[in-house]
């Protein structure tokens, strides 16, 4: 990654697919711990440029895709725009994040969160994804 690197990842994790179309397989979840000396809006466009290598073409909302790459946070910055919004205002009712941010680090209190991701991913309930 041109305005950093990897950290740190996590293992991968199988999930049912959540809304979009019917009868979808199920998608295969990680996270990844990034350092990054540009912007937000920088980091996306670089996210973005993967996926389209990767495959992606545009198609229905929460429908199958190749590669999804999503921001969930940038430190401890907020921001709203129509392209991005940080935090990601779903990531903490998603077991498919969590799941994978805690075998990250399990005691990982991520910004703006009001516990530890291990505590969000228990309110989550199951059925949790599974560790591949």
């Amino acid at each position: 990654m041109a305005e950093g690197g990897v950290l740190r990842c996590s293992p991968w994790f199988r999930s049912a697919a959540v809304g979009g179309p019917p009868n979808q397989t199920d998608y295969i979840n990680g996270v990844a711990l990034l350092h990054c000396s540009g912007s937000p809006m920088g980091l996306l466009q670089r996210l973005q440029a993967l996926e389209r290598q990767a495959g992606r073409r545009p198609g229905p909302r929460w429908g199958p895709r190749v590669l999804d790459l999503d921001l969930l946070w940038f430190g401890q910055r907020r921001c709203a725009t129509p392209e991005l919004v940080l935090p990601h205002p779903r990531w903490q009712q998603r077991s498919f994040v969590l799941a994978p941010l805690v075998a990250l680090d399990p005691q990982l209190v991520a910004p703006h969160a009001p516990c530890s991701c291990q505590d969000l991913l228990r309110n989550c309930g199951p059925p949790y994804p599974q560790l591949l």
